[in-house]
């Protein structure tokens, strides 16, 4: 272990010395060979356009410093700039991304969305989220979080078991989704794995602000989408290989 990789470890990074031993934004020959794919090259906005749109959206959202950052300042859920979605859909996957945001903030990766029409008159497309927020800092209708919407829950569905997340520092998150089995990976460490044929799930979804979605609970499949929040968030090493 060297002295960097240790004062890393010292401040409490979210990201292994592992990951940052590879490039940011880069794919090794063995994920190449495992069928893995960039979903950002750290350069372009190539493979992604705004949600309900057949462009990427003018503002808000740039490419800096190899980062896809959301620097958005409205505080509403896809009121500034809009959220952003994958050219394509995808069905069973693992996506690999890494995050950070900063005191307060809130943002989310969702898959399985389908823009149906209507389009929301308010809000973001309905989706799996996977959640990113401050999950200590963050006040929700005036009260602090509630398990299941903390970061790497599936949003408002399944609480993912972990403690707080650090703001301002990289963090690596892995989502799973082969057939109906659902896993949230935070740092390497698996905090959320549910089934979506069971009660549980599906009561879950009941309990859950999506219960007058038609077919939530069996969407087969989706874009995967970054969240406009209102608040600034960057991502990295967006990464997805496709399951059969």
């Amino acid at each position: 272990m060297n002295g960097i990789t240790l004062k890393l470890m010292m401040v409490g990074i979210g990201l292994s010395s592992l990951t940052l031993a590879q490039p940011a934004n880069t794919l090794s020959p063995a994920e190449k060979k495992a069928g893995w794919q960039l979903l950002f090259d750290g350069k372009t906005t190539t493979g992604w356009r705004g949600a309900y749109a057949d462009r990427f959206p003018a503002k808000g959202w740039v490419v800096k410093d190899g980062e896809l950052r959301g620097e958005l300042q409205d505080g509403a859920e896809s009121g500034d700039a809009g959220d952003i979605v994958t050219l394509k859909k995808y069905r069973h996957f693992e996506l690999v991304f890494e995050w950070k945001l900063g005191k307060g903030d809130n943002s989310g990766v969702k898959y399985f969305i389908e823009e149906r029409l209507p389009k929301p008159a308010i809000g973001s497309q309905a989706g799996y989220e996977y959640q990113l927020i401050d999950d200590t800092d963050y006040i929700y209708n005036g009260k602090k979080l509630p398990q299941d919407l903390k970061t790497a829950s599936i949003y408002d569905v399944v609480a993912a078991t972990k403690p707080d997340v650090k703001m301002d520092v990289w963090h690596r998150s892995r989502i799973v989704v082969n057939n109906n089995q659902i896993e949230h990976w935070l740092d390497g460490v698996k905090v959320l794995t549910t089934n979506r044929t069971t009660d549980a799930f599906r009561q879950g979804v009941a309990d859950s602000k999506f219960n007058s979605y038609a077919g939530f609970a069996d969407i087969p499949e989706g874009h995967i989408l970054l969240q406009d929040h209102g608040h600034s968030v960057a991502f990295r090493t967006i990464k997805i290989k496709p399951l059969p």
